[in-house]
């Protein structure tokens, strides 16, 4: 299972403070829209709120894949500090998480107290890679003209095989779990490979009539890889024990993303034999 992934405190706390950001869309046809939003953020995941006929909430509607950049004006651009991101966008549906990311925003910005209701749409932002800007931090280079020091700080591909992560950002689809639901089943056929973006599951194997946890994971970490190389039935159930969101990958797009970067059998065998024995090992 891959390495659990950290935001440094650091760049936690400025996306915490920052007011606002700007949000590029596009249509499918490839129009681009740029528009500055609030936001509030929970963890890496960041919310923004628009009006459903809006432009913007249209073009993430019909191609979620947008990006957004925060930053503060610096008169000095060796002081400059910010954050580029890209990621997936997604309405916000459930009851409980709107209601929970409502609260955020009237706390954060008190003169939208009550104004959140009917008529707004929430989206949720799950980040694919983040980028923190920090010129003061003595980092960027010098010589002619500006140029900015920038650290790669989040990033859900960090532990996957080598590949052009532009292209494994098109193939991964955002999923929102309830706690308690079922993500994968054991024996089911394996069709997907996940990345745990926020949350919670337990892996179960059964046998005998007797469940038995192999392992908990956390933001970062994956699993269904092995019974796709394997070409298997599922080996456990994976359950949700808080409400998750995943990147998923359907099978044909992991096998062939693995085949480039791999290569060989006997680099497949590899993966396979560290998986067995991390799961091995937790019993």
């Amino acid at each position: 299972m891959g390495a659990v992934l950290e935001v440094p405190q650091h760049v936690q706390d400025y996306l915490d403070a920052q007011p606002t950001l700007t949000l590029a869309s596009s249509s499918r046809g490839g129009v681009p829209r740029a528009t500055t939003l609030t936001y509030v953020n929970d963890g890496v995941s960041v919310y923004v709120w628009t009006r459903p006929e809006t432009t913007t909430a249209r073009q993430m509607e019909d191609n979620p894949l947008v990006s957004f950049a925060i930053d503060q004006y610096a008169d000095d651009w060796q002081e400059t500090k910010g954050i580029q991101a890209a990621g997936e966008a997604q309405v916000v549906l459930n009851p409980t998480e709107l209601e929970r990311v409502v609260a955020l925003f009237e706390q954060k910005y008190p003169a939208l107290a009550g104004r959140l209701g009917t008529g707004v749409s929430v989206f949720r932002i799950a980040p694919k890679e983040l980028q923190f800007i920090d010129n003061a931090s003595g980092g960027a280079a010098s010589g002619a003209g500006a140029s900015y020091s920038r650290d790669l700080v989040f990033s859900v591909f960090r532990d996957l095989p080598q590949a052009e992560v532009e292209t494994v950002a098109a193939k991964l689809q955002t999923v929102t779990v309830p706690a308690g639901d079922v993500i994968v089943r054991q024996g089911a056929p394996a069709d997907k490979f996940f990345i745990i973006v926020e949350g919670e599951v337990e892996v179960v194997h059964e046998q005998d009539g007797q469940a038995r946890q192999l392992a908990t994971l956390g933001d970062g970490q994956f699993f269904g890889e092995m019974a796709i190389l394997r070409d298997t039935p599922r080996m456990a159930t994976v359950r949700a024990t808080k409400d998750t969101t995943l990147f998923a990958m359907e099978r044909d797009s992991f096998r062939s993303l693995v085949a480039q970067s791999m290569g060989t059998t006997q680099d497949f065998d590899k993966v396979i034999q560290q998986r067995l024995e991390e799961i091995h090992g937790a019993g």
